[in-house]
């Protein structure tokens, strides 16, 4: 891809099909997110913090209002009326408005370097772009499409050239950023051995307990005790411990059969911590008594402590390796843009 940036300025470089395939993922967030607005018929919302007129930023001879950038900003409001409130939603509000409006003048950066390279997007490609999108959002709808376009006071024309923008940037970004983004196998075992500790799993045990309430007297403690003994009898001649504890465990979870989630030993109560310590998967322990409660447990299961295996977590740790190196690709070209271009932010 990088063979379409090796021609003079004075050349115009005409994106294809082959070149526009790798952005379609990031246009469908870059190019719907009016459309999802439009289609939500939510009524506008005019937060009191963000004025509506006047310039937010200047790239070079491009002005960007603050009207656009809340037009950018739109779909995300609902979300942070709803979230936040008073002081805090001001200030979430200026937080979304200020990031929204550094996106714009990445954009606009970006586009200035488009210009630079000598590079066209055909209206046939645009066209199909508009087509995938109508398909896609309104279920190959022309007419609510179009209806969505006069909601949102675009012209045809407008929302091409916006949609012809993106598809720009689109294409810059996977050739400055997306396709310059590798990560080797070697750096990939080197994360995993650095940071193997994140990878430790803890010993866990899943149990089942069979509770009784041992009473207030003597007397109800000594009935309770002996039919603690009957049971653990019956669980050692063979009895279902599920369909026992169903019957007669007094616990929260009588129901589903004394069963309890897997859990670290360290986290189950401490009157029962020894127990699950030590038996083995399958064992049930003799009646743990404390002030209030007997308790009868059978371990059903456990896992040693260990580390995920490299084969595990490969794939998550190549996907976030390459986030990052993106990230950093991605922050290091917008720099030296910036050095190369005359950019204003107003306040």
């Amino acid at each position: 891809m990088g063979a379409l940036f090796g021609v003079a300025p004075s050349a115009p470089i005409i994106y294809g099909v082959r070149i526009m395939r790798y952005i379609f993922p990031i246009l469908t967030f870059l190019s719907t997110a009016w459309l999802v607005a439009g289609q939500t018929n939510l009524a506008p919302v005019q937060p009191s913090s963000i004025e509506i007129d006047g310039y937010a930023a200047r790239v070079n001879d491009r002005v960007l209002t603050r009207g656009e950038v809340r037009e950018a900003l739109a779909p995300m409001l609902p979300e942070l009326y709803r979230a936040y409130q008073g002081p805090q939603l001001e200030e979430e509000l200026e937080k979304a408005f200020n990031r929204t409006r550094d996106e714009l003048v990445q954009r606009a950066l970006i586009m200035e370097a488009f210009k630079a390279r000598g590079g066209q997007i055909p209206d046939q490609y645009v066209n199909d772009e508009i087509k995938r999108l109508i398909n896609e959002r309104f279920k190959g709808d022309k007419a609510l499409f179009e209806k969505v376009l006069t909601q949102q006071k675009k012209t045809r024309r407008e929302f091409m050239d916006d949609i012809r923008e993106k598809l720009a940037v689109g294409m810059m970004v996977n050739e400055e950023i997306a396709s310059r983004a590798r990560i080797t196998p070697e750096q990939v075992r080197e994360a995993y051995e650095t940071n193997r500790k994140s990878y430790f799993i803890p010993e866990k045990v899943k149990y089942s307990v069979i509770l009784l309430n041992k009473g207030e007297t003597p007397e109800d403690q000594a009935v309770k005790v002996a039919e603690a003994q009957t049971i653990l009898q019956r669980l050692k001649e063979g009895a279902d411990f599920a369909e026992t504890a169903k019957a007669f465990s007094e616990g929260s979870r009588a129901s589903d059969g004394g069963s309890f989630p897997w859990m670290q030993p360290k986290d189950v109560r401490p009157e029962l911590q020894e127990a699950l310590g030590t038996l083995p998967a399958g064992q049930i322990s003799d009646i743990i008594e404390t002030e209030t409660q007997l308790y009868i447990l059978k371990v059903e299961a456990r896992r040693q402590s260990a580390y995920k295996s490299f084969e595990e977590v490969r794939q998550d740790l190549e996907n976030s390796l390459v986030a990052q190196e993106r990230a950093r690709l991605r922050e290091r070209w917008i720099a030296r843009l910036r050095e190369n271009h005359y950019v204003v932010i107003y306040e």
